[in-house]
């Protein structure tokens, strides 16, 4: 075996005796088989396992390379700690109940299609050191619904390919029911989806990706209570920002970013922060670009009048040479600005 498998392999709690044979001791683990370039083998136990231990911590190593496969369509950036899912555009129109969901379930109501297993994406959020709280629920003793709970996550959107690739935080693909203005923060929260009395994990059955109203069987949803009721639906889908129906795009799932940088882009190049000229090594420094264990700020790239799309993307380029994650730009255009404030034309799916 190789070491640096046979490392991963303690790290995620299975103990190797002498003969080679792994001895399980968690209700689920992944293994990587020596030799199998086919990539990872699951277990498929089904109840809602343990978090992983985090890979990360004393006596454990961290896969220097990015973006592992982990699972088919779920990979893991180490470095970045970022679980990154393979997903496809399904709908741009209409109120939603989820962002993302599994095939054949809701995909009438969400705009993102993930054929990953849930399971898997759980156990990938659990091995960048996030732990799970709970979707919603009704309290019989308080008489009361309670909000969902569990660590606060970061989620974006990337499509393309090379000049024209395009990350997005999903904020921007949404936009209230009455289609004037895309929420500034969504607080998601790894709510973890829960063990159903057949044994089976929620999410599994459900498809209850990424929920943006109140389901049970949650993976990840929003950390407030939202009614699934159809006259109480409270987001839908921003179509004019949303990539055409069959788009391959890939979800990133985060722990929630601790701050965000707005920049200014002026017409002739200039960067401004708070008023004042800034380049782009300055900008991967003050984001905290340049530390390895940091966890990096999210920029919004505020163009001005006169900045063409191409100038801006061209910004984009030369900040990601500085040493700053293409995920985590965002570029906040006057044409987007514009957009949000009118109203936007929510029709059905398509």
């Amino acid at each position: 075996m190789d070491p640096r498998q046979e490392h991963t392999l303690r790290a995620h709690g299975c103990v190797l005796p002498r003969a080679g044979k792994v001895v399980l001791v968690w209700s689920f683990v992944v293994i990587w088989g020596a030799g199998n370039a086919s990539g990872p083998v699951s277990a498929d136990a089904s109840p809602r396992p343990s978090v992983p231990a985090r890979a990360d911590k004393p006596g454990s190593v961290v896969p220097a390379d990015r973006a592992k496969v982990f699972a088919p369509g779920v990979r893991i950036d180490w470095r970045r700690r970022v679980v990154e899912v393979e997903t496809r555009v399904v709908l741009r129109r209409g109120p939603l109940e989820l962002l993302a969901c599994s095939p054949h379930t809701r995909e009438h109501e969400s705009i993102l299609s993930v054929h990953a297993r849930p399971m898997h994406v759980f156990q990938a959020v659990g091995l960048i050191g996030l732990s799970p709280g709970s979707p919603a629920r009704y309290d019989d003793k308080q008489n009361q619904w309670i909000a969902p709970t569990g660590n606060r996550l970061d989620l974006r959107v990337c499509w393309g390919a090379g000049d024209e690739r395009r990350c997005d935080s999903v904020e921007r693909w949404l936009v209230d029911v009455g289609g004037r203005r895309s929420p500034d923060k969504v607080p998601w929260v790894f709510a973890g989806s829960r063990t159903l009395e057949d044994g089976r994990f929620g999410a599994d059955v459900d498809g209850t990706v990424v929920c943006v109203v109140d389901f049970d069987s949650a993976l990840i949803t929003v950390g407030a209570l939202h009614s699934a009721d159809n006259e109480l639906l409270w987001l839908a889908a921003n179509t004019e920002a949303i990539p055409p129906v069959g788009t391959q795009c890939v979800l990133l799932i985060r722990g929630a970013m601790g701050r965000t940088m707005t920049i200014d882009l002026a017409a002739d190049g200039t960067l401004r922060r708070e008023g004042k000229i800034v380049s782009a090594r300055d900008l991967a420094r003050a984001s905290g670009a340049d530390k390895p264990d940091a966890s990096p700020a999210a920029i919004v790239l505020r163009c001005g009048a006169g900045v063409s799309t191409e100038k801006s993307r061209a910004m984009v380029e030369m900040l990601v040479r500085a040493g700053i994650d293409r995920a985590l730009v965002e570029i906040d255009s006057p044409e987007q600005r514009l957009r949000e404030s009118e109203p936007a034309k929510n029709g059905s799916d398509g």
